[in-house]
Parts: C-alpha cells; structure tokens; sequence
C-alpha cells in the first residue's frame, strides 16, 4: 500500500510539472449593434449587424514551454456574425487565425494565416477607431489592399523581433502557383519605436497578381503622441495598384485624429483626406466622431458617425461589445 500511495505521489508531481509547462486559453468577443446609412448612391438602411469595434470571433492560443527560453506558441480563431450566426471570412472555420511557431531569444517565426504585419500598425497606432465603427480609416488608408483584396495572408511566415526599442514585423506568402514563384505572392513589413508616450511607425506592403506581372503596393508612416489628457494620431500613405482583376489606384492619403479619455470613456475623433492622381481625379474626405464607455473591464458600449464628402455619405452606429 505505501508504495502504490509513494507511486501515485510521484506520478502526481510528474503530471503537475508536465502541465505547467503548456497551457491554453480560450477567449472571444461578441460585438452587435444597430446601424444607418444613408448616401446619394444607396437608399437610407436600417440594420443589426456585426459590430465594427473588434469583429465578434471565438478563439484557442496557447505556449509550450520547450525549455532553455524557447516555446511552441499558436492560436486558432474563429469569426462570426452574431446577428445570425453565420461565419465570417469566407466561411473559414478559423479564418481569422490560424497559425503555430515558435517563440525565443530569436524573436517569434509563426506559420499560417494571420493578420498583415501592416494592418495591425493601421489598427494598434495610426487609427484612433482602429479601424472599427462608422468613420474607420479603412475606407482610405491602405484602401487599395486592405478594403480590395485582404487584410489577412495566409500560406505565410511571419517573423517578429524587437532590439533596442525597434521592433521588426516581417511576413512572406507564398502564392503556391506551380511554376510561377513570383505569382500571388505577397511581403509585408512593419516597423515599430516606441518609448514612453511616443509611437512611430513604418509599414509597406506588396501583393502581386495571379499571373505574377502586376501588384498593389502600400507604403506608409504615422505614429502617435499620448499627452495624457489627449492622444494625438497621425498617417500619410502612398498607394498604387496595376494588379490584374484589380481597380487601378494612384493616390496618397492623410489621417489626423485624436483620442480623448473622459472618465470611464474616450471621445473620438478623426479626419481622412485623398489625394486621386489618376486622371478622374476623384479626391475625398471623410470626417468621423466616436465615443465609447466601458460598463466594465469587459462590456463596452459605443456609437460614431462618419461622413464622407464624395456622394454625401453618412453611416452611424450604436452597439454593444463584451469581451470574455
């Protein structure tokens, strides 16, 4: 008896330490709100729609710990509308996240499907909606890829590492077309300095057509200043696309806009302006105004307004967002 007690101790210290070394959370968001839009083109529309201000998903991430600092890290996340439940990106089971890698003294490699290195310097830096709600950024900056083809890449390596206050986002996908390297393929980068309130950005990314001769590009800078009583936002972008399939684009945008925190909430605010250099000369501008306030550490309530110039486009937006 005292060495079946003695052998279930030990295993039971064995199972304990195995366990400590992986661990996996699940987590998401469920975001709805209402929603009217009204433009010179398009009929005045009511609707309960899919929240903008973080898309409602369902998600897995975990570590391992491998030992001697280096981890096996992933992450599966799943998107959905919850006004009728359908799936969201395409119908992907996981077509927000999909990926696993590795995490050491290196940096990060993870490889799948993720959000563009680019994309999320729009989101987390430059857009103080980040690019969510009625009068996100989106519509213009980095409209000739984010809005046109994809704001993911999928079939891709991402590598991720920070030296000396710089960190360096860099993703490669593979357009895995027989006999054509060069053909959807697609590289993104991302630079980031931050120290103390301030935020600088780098970004650029290149997706080339099915047939490998045409691409859209995007370049862009912008950053961010926290004054404590404001946060100020600022992007400039340049943007071309001669890619196959695609709207041709020539044009470069600005993005001002400020984020002011009032009590449990933040008023929003933010204008877009676009430069068309192709021959119609189709310049734009878009003026938008939020405000959001946390019911607590995970239920949030929000509303915004944005109206751009070029068909006098109005959209506004009330919602509902808890996080679990």
């Amino acid at each position: 008896m005292k060495k079946s007690l003695l052998a279930l101790a030990v295993f039971g210290t064995f199972a304990a330490a195995a366990s400590a070394q992986s661990n996996t959370t699940i987590y998401g968001i469920v975001n709805i709100g209402t929603v009217y839009s009204k433009s010179d083109v398009a009929p005045t529309r009511w609707g309960v729609d899919s929240g903008g201000w973080y898309g409602s998903r369902l998600g897995f991430r975990g570590t391992e710990d491998l030992g001697n600092g280096l981890s096996v890290v992933y992450q599966l996340e799943n998107g959905f509308s919850p006004d009728t439940g359908n799936l969201g990106q395409g119908g992907r089971l996981f077509g927000r996240h999909s990926w696993v890698g590795f995490k050491g003294d290196f940096g990060t490699v993870r490889f799948g499907r993720s959000w563009t290195p680019t994309y999320c310097l729009l989101t987390d830096v430059i857009d103080p909606f980040e690019d969510g709600m009625s009068g996100a950024a989106g519509a213009f900056f980095g409209r000739n890829i984010f809005n046109a083809i994809d704001i993911r890449m999928q079939n891709a390596v991402f590598y991720k590492h920070t030296i000396a206050g710089v960190t360096a986002d860099v993703a490669y996908s593979l357009g895995e077309v027989a006999g054509n390297a060069s053909a959807n393929r697609q590289i993104s980068t991302a630079f980031t300095y931050g120290t103390g309130p301030l935020k600088a950005v780098l970004g650029y990314q290149n997706i080339n057509d099915v047939a490998g001769t045409g691409t859209a590009r995007l370049a862009f800078v912008g950053g961010s200043y926290d004054f404590g009583m404001a946060k100020l936002h600022f992007g400039i972008d340049q943007q071309k696309t001669d890619a196959a399939g695609l709207q041709t684009v020539d044009a470069s945008d600005v993005l001002l806009g400020v984020t002011v925190p009032v009590g449990a909430g933040r008023v929003l605010a933010s204008y877009n302006r676009r430069n068309d250099r192709m021959r119609a000369n189709v310049d734009m501008s878009q003026f938008a105004v939020g405000y959001t306030y946390d019911l607590s550490k995970r239920t949030s309530l929000y509303t915004s307004y944005g109206h751009v110039n070029l068909n006098d486009a109005n959209r506004v937006d009330f919602g509902i967002r808890h996080k679990f």
